[in-house]
C-alpha cells in the first residue's frame, strides 16, 4: 500500500537545459541570500553621521590646509560639485550593472552547456505526497516537508529548505488543465501543512520522566517521510 494515498495525477516531461539552469540560478540566489530582515533605522543613522563627518571634515580641510598652505579661502558650492560628479557617478553605476549582467549571462551559458540533454522527469502526485524520477533517480517527499508550493505563471514550484523543484506548464495538456491541477496541488499541500502539527501533537505519546538511578532509554529516531530517500 502506498503511504502517500491515492494518486491524483501523473506527469512526464523532458527537462529543458535552459529551464533547469534558470531554476538552479534561482535556487542559488534564494539559498544564499540573507534570511534576516535588516532594519533601515541603523543605516539611516549611519548615513546622517557620515554626512556630518564629511561636512565637518571638508570645512576643517578648507580652514586648516587650503587657506594657510595654498591661499585658497573659497570652495565651489555643493551644487557645483554635485553636477560635476553626476556624470562620473552615473558612468560608474552603469558599468557595474553591465558587468553584473555579463557575469550572469556567462554563468548561465556555462551552466546550460554542462547539463545533459534528453533527461526525462516523471512526477506522481498523491494525496499525501509526491514522487519524482529524474534520470532514473527516485525521490519521495510528503507535503509537510515542503516549505511552500506556488502556482506561478508558467510552472508549479516546490520549495524545500535544501532544494527547489518545478513542474512546467508544458507538462500539462493545456493551460486550463495546468491551472486546475496546479491549484489542486497547492490545496493538497496547504491542507497537509495545516494538519501536520496538530496530528503530531495528538498522536505522540507522553513520555514519563525516569526514576532516580534508572538509565535513560534512547529510542531510535522515528521514520520521517519528509526526508528524501533515493534508490
Amino acid at each position: 500500500m502506498n503511504p502517500f494515498g491515492a494518486r491524483v495525477t501523473q506527469l512526464s516531461f523532458k527537462r529543458m537545459p535552459q529551464e533547469h539552469a534558470d531554476l538552479m540560478l534561482r535556487a542559488g540566489k534564494l539559498f544564499l541570500q540573507s534570511r534576516s530582515r535588516r532594519k533601515p533605522v541603523p543605516y539611516l543613522i549611519g548615513a546622517v553621521i557620515f554626512g556630518m563627518v564629511c561636512g565637518v571634515g571638508i570645512e576643517a580641510f578648507r580652514q586648516f590646509v587650503l587657506a594657510p598652505y595654498f591661499g585658497i579661502n573659497a570652495l565651489p558650492t555643493i551644487q557645483v560639485v554635485a553636477f560635476e560628479m553626476l556624470p562620473v557617478m552615473l558612468a560608474i553605476g552603469a558599468g557595474a550593472v553591465i558587468q553584473r549582467e555579463i557575469v550572469r549571462r556567462g554563468r548561465r551559458k556555462r551552466l546550460i552547456a554542462s547539463l545533459a540533454e534528453n533527461v526525462m522527469i516523471d512526477v506522481d502526485i498523491y494525496e499525501r505526497g509526491m514522487e519524482t524520477s529524474i534520470g532514473g533517480v527516485f525521490s519521495y517527499c510528503s507535503w509537510p516537508a515542503f516549505l511552500d508550493v506556488q502556482l506561478e505563471k508558467n510552472a508549479i514550484t516546490f520549495f524545500r529548505d535544501d532544494a527547489l523543484f518545478s513542474i512546467p506548464a508544458r507538462a500539462f495538456k493545456d493551460r486550463k488543465e495546468f491551472e486546475l491541477r496546479g491549484q489542486e496541488i497547492v490545496d493538497l499541500w496547504r491542507r497537509a501543512k495545516a494538519a501536520a502539527r496538530p496530528e503530531v501533537a495528538r498522536t505522540e505519546p507522553a513520555r514519563k520522566a525516569p526514576a532516580r538511578g534508572e538509565p535513560v532509554r534512547k529510542d531510535p529516531p522515528p521514520l520521517d517521510l519528509g526526508d528524501e530517500t533515493r534508490h
